[in-house]
């Protein structure tokens, strides 16, 4: 009966006629759920008196009182009551296993344990497969908490020992909430358990979490209705290929978005470097763009208007002494700029450089702030920590693949000196060799060496590609020594890496067109991207899009790929740096409608939707325009 018994009947009309109503549908579903989902939606709204009036009018009340109160027994802190209201009998199980029904212990008066003809009361109907000692151990550590945050360690202790204890749940857990005992004041215990108190919000997430093991057909899961409604945005979300804004589609109508939303047409052409473009990424409030290849030159656009803003030459060296073929073919072989990066506050760029060096320059003044050459092989890879003054760089060195750096001079705790003569050289802090360099060894053992490397949002962990086709991950705890959190192998030869603004996920390229998306803490592949090539050359691919809901790939074919970045569902292939490869891409964090491609012909092509276009050429929209109706 799911409670709905004799006493409890959940405002059901009585009578032929009132059976009658309640076995209509309403166009085809269940009466009773949309109405008992509208009465939760109007108390959600606060439109109480709105509520009352439909459960008049209705016959139906959005929950049993036994529901109600359960409610507030533990909203109001009335533990033993809501234990009660919650499992029934079940609640005074022996916690050695044995089921008499019987309490093990005294209540307190305000227990609910039996009705009034003498029978145990059962208690609300649970979802299947729900763990009742888990419910039980959620209640009793409120319980606890709230006691030691009251200072009344006595009976928090005999709550920890007697009730908790008993229920043999996550030893773990508990003697973390043994050694809170310790704390010497409320405030103290809050942040140890990371709990705001029973002023706080800590009840109704109780309540919240509760609510997912009891049976929705007794108590409506949380704003069922909106859940509903998010589910049917994101399917439609989903199954819009181009759409590409982070406004949520509107209830009132089916969604569908137009091509002319989506970045599809080349809007313009830079032409400032004179050999292949390898590398190129937008600052972060999308004001700038920085492009590098193998002529030595670092390039800074302004993206309004396209006009370059800066040529950096940190890595051009004059042409060598020596008038041999094998000179010349090696000093060829260590040209070029592989990767820039900028800052998270976007005043410095870091340009890495296939001379076995970096350079840090300030893009406000366009001056050099910081260099390192103790490298003996290519600089691959940079990315910053969200200070903006520390940052990891990746190489192919034998001594040095992968080390941390600062800006700040040795010494110095304040922000970065702004006496325009300092150059810092080699301002190494850490490094990740494996393993650690050892200067009094001739043969030093082999280590891994870098391809590509990347750091989450939060600056609390990396990710990083080697030669060896394997993924690394450390942690950027300074406390936990940077460890080595995972080590993945994988099965052909990695070029780049990234990870989402969310921090959740991994995209790598690979060898033989594999462009993967990868569970951050398991290594398992969640999504494949197919249709792109790669065999011989550095590929990199980019999360993009509103909400980086795309993936974005280069290829050899001299094509672009996007693909939904959710299903791998493959959006467009772009013919784009005819002839020879799409060597990088890059999205506009700041505006979904623009991306950028570099490729072998020398170019850059800014990409643009045609909405986007017609505003910047300043043609009407097509609705405006006579004759052509909008999408």
């Amino acid at each position: 009966m799911n409670g709905f018994g004799t006493g409890e009947t959940n405002g059901f009309h009585d009578g032929e006629e009132g059976d009658a109503a309640h076995k209509r549908t309403f166009r085809g579903h269940s009466r009773e759920e949309v109405t008992r989902l509208i009465l939760q939606s109007l108390n959600d709204l606060g439109y109480k008196r709105a509520a009352e009036q439909l459960s008049r009018d209705s016959g139906y009340e959005l929950e049993l009182p036994s529901v109600s109160a359960f409610r507030d027994a533990v909203l109001c802190g009335a533990w033993d009551k809501a234990e009660s209201l919650l499992l029934g009998s079940q609640a005074y199980q022996n916690e050695n296993g044995a089921s008499d029904n019987m309490p093990r212990r005294k209540r307190s008066s305000n227990s609910v344990s039996q009705t009034r003809n003498g029978r145990p009361r059962p208690g609300l109907t649970l979802a299947k497969g729900s763990d009742v000692t888990a419910l039980k151990f959620l209640l009793r550590q409120q319980k606890y908490l709230e006691l030691l945050e009251m200072r009344d360690l006595n009976t928090a202790l005999v709550v920890l020992r007697s009730e908790l204890t008993p229920l043999k749940k996550d030893v773990a857990r508990l003697h973390f909430l043994s050694s809170l005992v310790m704390c010497p004041s409320a405030e103290d215990l809050r942040s140890q358990a990371d709990w705001d108190g029973a002023d706080g919000h800590s009840r109704a997430e109780l309540l919240s979490e509760i609510s997912r093991f009891i049976s929705p057909l007794v108590m409506i899961p949380e704003h069922r209705l909106t859940t509903l409604f998010s589910a049917v945005q994101d399917e439609q979300i989903l199954n819009c290929q181009f759409h590409n804004t982070p406004n949520v589609p509107s209830l009132y109508t089916d969604h569908e978005c137009s091509m002319d939303d989506f970045p599809l047409e080349t809007h313009i052409e830079l032409d400032n470097h004179a050999d292949e473009v390898w590398f190129l990424e937008f600052s972060h409030d999308g004001s700038m763009l920085a492009t590098a290849g193998r002529d030595d030159l670092v390039c800074v656009y302004d993206t309004s208007s396209w006009q370059l803003k800066h040529e950096f030459r940190q890595h051009q060296r004059s042409a060598p002494s020596a008038s041999s073929t094998a000179n010349r073919e090696a000093s060829s072989e260590k040209r070029g700029v592989c990767y820039v990066a900028f800052s998270p506050n976007d005043r410095y760029l870091i340009s890495c450089s296939q001379f076995n060096e970096f350079a840090v320059v300030d893009v406000r003044e366009g001056r050099r702030v910081a260099y390192a050459d103790h490298f003996d092989q290519i600089v691959t890879s940079a990315a910053w920590l969200p200070d903006s003054t520390s940052f990891v760089i990746g190489t192919q060195s034998s001594e040095r693949p992968l080390s941390l750096y600062s800006l700040k001079p040795p010494g110095s705790t304040d922000d970065i000196e702004t006496d325009d003569t300092i150059v810092l050289r080699n301002p190494e802090i850490h490094s990740w060799r494996d393993p650690p360099w050892d200067a009094t060894l001739k043969d030093q053992p082999s280590s891994f060496r870098v391809t590509d490397c990347a750091i989450n949002a939060s600056g609390t962990s990396m990710a990083v590609t080697t030669i060896e086709n394997h993924i690394l991950v450390y942690s950027l705890d300074p406390a936990a020594a940077y460890q080595r959190l995972a080590e993945w192998p994988m099965e052909d030869k990695l070029t780049s890496i990234n990870f989402s603004r969310d921090g959740e996920i991994l995209l790598v390229n690979m060898n033989e067109g594999r462009v993967l998306a990868l569970d951050v803490a398991t290594g398992e592949v969640v999504c494949r991207y197919e249709g792109a090539s790669q065999k011989h050359f550095v590929i990199r691919s980019t999360f993009g899009g509103a909400s980086e809901a795309f993936v974005v790939s280069g290829s050899e074919d001299s094509r672009i790929y996007i693909w939904r970045r959710q299903t791998g569902v493959q959006v467009a292939a772009l013919d784009a740096h005819h002839p020879g490869t799409v060597n990088s891409v890059a999205w506009n964090p700041a505006n979904p409608a623009i991306f950028a491609s570099a490729g072998d012909d020398t170019k850059v092509r800014i990409w643009l939707s045609a909405a986007e276009k017609r505003r910047i050429e300043g043609i009407p929209p097509r609705s405006l325009l006579g004759g052509v109706h909008s999408y």
